[in-house]
């Protein structure tokens, strides 16, 4: 069942991937023209990650799904393990400006192990899910709860590695990946109506403890910093504080809207955007290219994932389904919250926009699960 059915190249889903790695090019050589960069530098290195990508696609979409999640519990444990050296050997230079422990250093090189992660966690996950419904044929509101819990014990290793390293917004696409697999699979309508409904409560009483004194001491022992709570205190009054903590968000708010319709062309944006090559990247686009071009860019994310269902659906195998559902609704939320907190209708977080975004690692990573994607051969 696992099994893939043919070896025929998938050119419908490679086509929106190539444009979008083009792209990735482009937007990031016009980011560093825009911030006074060497551009050829940038634009050596961008596509050398994109070879990178791609390469690592093409090896891996070699790979079958049955051995995919026969070793995904060997790269979990792998996952956490690299996660888990973050406590030693993180990036002291990125640790002293973001204050948190994402990147790991080993000698010159430096990568983030909670991408690699992402991929890992679905695949686990997916396989955990099968076994339950081969165990469990039966579905029932017990079974289901049984399944939850069993997910959610395994996830736990994840979620304490993500608070150590004090990385809320990662945690909230491994949240997202779990939500995938619970209404893909299934589970009854009415756990998912109480885990939506608990959710939405934590989430304003989040909200009502950030504008509070008592509720900011506890998120400070929570491990939430003060650059976290100022973010949500700029997405809710971005003016009041554009001189200082909604700086950045203005400043996003202000470039998209120089773009207009059509953009200002070109190397002819004016507005100051930091870190516009990485969590700021759809700025780059909605500037230059305006409203269009930021609708076409969107409108390409929609067909890649269109394309990856449709792959994984012609497959009539589960497990490709699965796997397919919980990779694209990561990166739907991903993008969601990083053009979301670009236009002003969602706080920052610090997720990246999928593969435009500044990031050796993630394009890489990306490359390997689009790969498993590429892998999906029709019937």
């Amino acid at each position: 069942m696992m099994k893939r059915l043919s070896n025929e190249f998938n050119y419908s889903l490679f086509l929106p991937l190539f444009l979008f790695y083009l792209i990735s090019i482009g937007i990031q050589s016009l980011a560093a023209e825009l911030d006074g960069i060497d551009v050829k530098s940038v634009m050596m290195k961008q596509i050398l990650f994109c070879l990178l990508s791609l390469a690592a696609m093409g090896i891996v979409s070699r790979i079958t799904t049955s051995h995919l999640l026969k070793y995904a519990p060997l790269f979990y444990v792998l996952s956490l393990g690299l996660m888990a050296l973050l406590y030693w050997f993180h990036d002291p230079a990125m640790f002293a400006v973001t204050n948190t422990k994402r990147w790991l250093r080993i000698g010159g090189f430096s990568f983030q192990p909670s991408e690699l992660m992402k991929l890992s966690f679905i695949l686990f996950m997916v396989r955990l899910t099968l076994i339950d419904e081969m165990n469990q044929p039966q579905r029932s509101l017990r079974n289901d709860l049984g399944y939850i819990g069993k997910i959610l014990l395994y996830s736990l290793p994840t979620f304490l590695l993500m608070f150590m390293q004090r990385d809320f917004g990662t945690s909230l696409v491994f949240i997202a990946i779990l939500g995938a697999l619970f209404v893909i699979s299934g589970v009854h309508w009415k756990i998912l109506v109480t885990i939506t409904g608990a959710a939405a409560a934590l989430g304003s009483t989040l909200l009502i403890l950030v504008f509070s004194e008592w509720g900011n001491k506890l998120l400070y022992w929570l491990h939430f910093k003060t650059y976290q709570l100022g973010r949500v205190r700029a997405w809710v009054d971005p003016f009041q504080y554009r001189d200082s903590i909604a700086y950045q968000q203005v400043q996003s708010l202000y470039a998209i809207g120089s773009g207009g319709l059509f953009g200002r062309g070109e190397g002819q944006a004016s507005v100051y955007v930091p870190v516009r090559e990485s969590d700021m990247i759809f700025t780059v686009v909605g500037e230059s290219f305006g409203f269009i071009g930021g609708t076409l860019v969107i409108f390409l994310y929609f067909y890649l994932f269109y394309q990856i269902l449709y792959a994984a659906i012609n497959t009539n195998n589960k497990a490709n389904l699965y796997i397919a559902a919980a990779f694209v609704f990561s990166l739907l939320f991903q993008i969601f919250e990083n053009i979301g907190a670009a236009i002003g209708i969602l706080p920052l977080t610090g997720i990246p926009l999928p593969i435009l975004s500044q990031g050796g690692t993630s394009l890489i990573v990306l490359g390997i699960g689009f790969g498993i994607m590429m892998g999906f051969k029709k019937n």
